[in-house]
């Protein structure tokens, strides 16, 4: 596989060496076989071509570092000593400013214990459609120690902090930062608004804090009692004696609270706590965003993270790696999350193979997207013939330039190669491939004597719509992101309520209100609590799939296409798109004026 698209080498890195492990030596420099983390780290940025490292550095670490880059020359790097937190802040805010006469391109914030895979790092810093985004997770990884963020519609909307709490999170910040150039000047800003807070933290931060640290134990005892090792109250929640674990919604707080856990998972939360108030990536990112900054995510995938602060953390993650095969996680990450039902078991399965065939041919996702364009031509070609074995080959011409329709996109992410022109090619072809399909389908209806112009005009009209509908929406709601206000950085929540403290039982109306404390409109309450329930029903597992189908994607557009121009007739598929596109239409529309009334 070739490797990805490197960014320009004018980036800047700023590597923070802040958290100690028990002895406290520095945890960046803890051992990682033939060298230590800070230096795996070093190299692969080194391969990601960034033109130069800061590496800010503690006063009591600053010789071990300093000797630890006497020894890397893959690219310049120059230590910055840091008395502190707000230390930090003020010389991040000066390279993001040019203070020093830096470079001027992209600026990388990343925390200097990190271990991950190179691709999870090049899948934020090389992919150019995220000028300033964080490397992020959807799942448990680094749960509960990593700090939280809520996206809506790939955008970074709320970000949590040790002093910053994140209501409704949606994933967890793993201490990678991206800053275009056009935001250096806010961060610049905001490090000069969050340095004198870190210096001397206000009560409510202080407050936040210490909740956070309330929280993490909660955590951490809960996972102590369903993995059954003692250490609990003995009774129903201890898993042990042959009585059954708890569910994780089971356990009440009280109970957690009560549990008492073992020295090594106390040690655990001690050095955390430590590690996270040193954390001045986390303080950069909540700045950004209650500034408003556009802020999207890159996902970790199935690729590895994590960041040992022990020697214990560190043999773990070690033996944790090496379960990893990382071409094959790249491929199968290569594999978007929110495909349809039809193109996530029917095509992806072989597709992807198709695409790392493709990456070691060197072909580039642009040519794969024009060959599925061709296909597409040639089966539109095909039904225009109006015969059986015209229709027939039509069907299958058309189930290959899917699959190479999710081919390119598979590559892109598979070889990091991504472009503004791949993106409009595919979104221009996927149209250009229905629409003419739907033209050679109508031809060669009047051909076999059906003249089916009519339906195939209202399926043409009716799928234009939809795409119409679609772009408006998505359009209006980035709008209504940026134009929604966020708190200042001195208020330590981002909702309009402070939220209540960790052990505090729950109210017992518990219904959302205006910003005056007044309750919301029936209506607004009532669209809130559908979507709710509709929400909860992905919990049945194929409740989420049905959805999809229902939604008639294009994965499941071309299916039908194919499966009923094969075994009937032209006239057949127009009926099909036109009645299960129309519902598909309803249910959108349906859904969007909920989504658009809760809010």
């Amino acid at each position: 596989m070739s490797r990805p698209a490197a960014p320009p080498p004018q980036t800047t890195a700023i590597v923070l060496v802040a958290a100690a492990t028990d002895d406290g030596a520095p945890a960046a420099l803890l051992r990682w076989e033939e060298t230590t983390i800070l230096r795996r780290l070093l190299d692969q940025l080194a391969t990601l071509a960034i033109g130069h490292v800061h590496v800010l550095a503690r006063p009591a670490f600053a010789d071990a570092v300093g000797a630890e880059l006497a020894a890397f020359d893959a690219i310049p790097a120059e230590l910055r000593v840091t008395a502190d937190v707000a230390a930090d802040l003020r010389e991040i805010g000066a390279v993001a400013a040019r203070r020093d006469g830096g470079a001027p391109g992209t600026l990388v914030l990343v925390n200097g214990d990190v271990v991950t895979h190179r691709e999870a790092l090049a899948g934020l810093l090389a992919d150019p459609r995220v000028t300033t985004g964080v490397l992020s997770t959807g799942g448990r990884t680094g749960r509960p120690f990593t700090f939280r963020i809520r996206s809506r519609r790939g955008r970074v909307v709320g970000a949590g902090s040790p002093y910053h709490y994140c209501h409704h999170s949606t994933g967890g910040f793993l201490g990678v930062l991206k800053i275009a150039p056009s935001e250096r000047a806010l961060v610049a800003a905001a490090c000069e608004e969050l340095a004198p807070l870190a210096a001397d933290p206000p009560a409510s931060w202080l407050e936040e804090l210490a909740h956070k640290e309330i929280r993490w134990r909660l955590s951490l005892a809960r996972t102590h009692l369903l993995e059954g090792d003692g250490g609990g109250p003995r009774g129903p929640h201890d898993g042990e004696a042959g009585l059954p674990r708890p569910e994780p919604g089971e356990i009440d707080v009280a109970v957690l609270d009560a549990v008492e856990l073992p020295a090594e998972r106390l040690e655990e939360l001690r050095r955390r706590v430590a590690a996270g108030r040193e954390d001045a990536t986390a303080l950069v990112l909540v700045g950004m965003v209650r500034a408003g900054a556009p802020i999207g995510n890159s996902y970790l995938r199935e690729l590895f993270w994590a960041r040992p602060l022990s020697e214990a953390d560190v043999a773990r993650a070690r033996e944790d790696i090496r379960l990893y095969d990382e071409d094959k996680v790249l491929l199968d990450s290569a594999v978007k999350g929110t495909d349809g039902f039809f193109t996530t078991f029917f095509v992806s399965p072989y597709s992807r193979y198709i695409a790392r065939w493709c990456a070691r041919r060197g072909l580039t996702p642009n040519q794969v997207t024009t060959f599925s364009l061709a296909l597409g031509v040639l089966s539109a070609l095909a039904f225009a013939t109006g015969e059986r074995w015209g229709l027939i080959a039509g069907a299958v011409l058309l189930q290959l330039a899917f699959t190479f329709d999710c081919v390119d996109g598979q590559l892109a992410r598979y070889t990091r190669r991504f472009s503004k022109l791949g993106a409009w090619l595919d979104s221009v072809f996927d149209r250009t491939k229905e629409y003419v399909v739907f033209a050679g389908l109508a031809i060669g209806a009047g051909r076999a004597g059906d003249p089916v112009w009519v339906l195939a005009g209202c399926a043409l009209m009716l799928q234009t719509m939809r795409h119409t509908f679609d772009f408006a929406f998505a359009a209006a709601a980035h709008q209504q992101i940026a134009a929604t206000p966020a708190p200042p950085v001195t208020q330590p929540w981002d909702s309009l309520n402070k939220p209540a403290h960790p052990l505090a039982p729950r109210p017992a109306n518990g219904a959302p209100r205006t910003p005056a404390g007044e309750p919301l409109p029936l209506p607004t309450r009532a669209a809130a609590g559908a979507l709710a329930f509709w929400r909860r029903l992905d919990r049945l597992g194929p409740t989420i799939w049905l959805k999809r189908i229902v939604a008639f994607p294009i994965g499941e557009r071309f299916a039908a296409i194919s499966i009923t121009a094969a075994i009937w007739s032209a006239h057949t598929t127009f009926v099909v798109l036109l009645v299960w596109g129309g519902f598909a239409g309803l249910y959108a529309l349906a859904g969007r004026l909920l989504r658009s009334i809760a809010r």
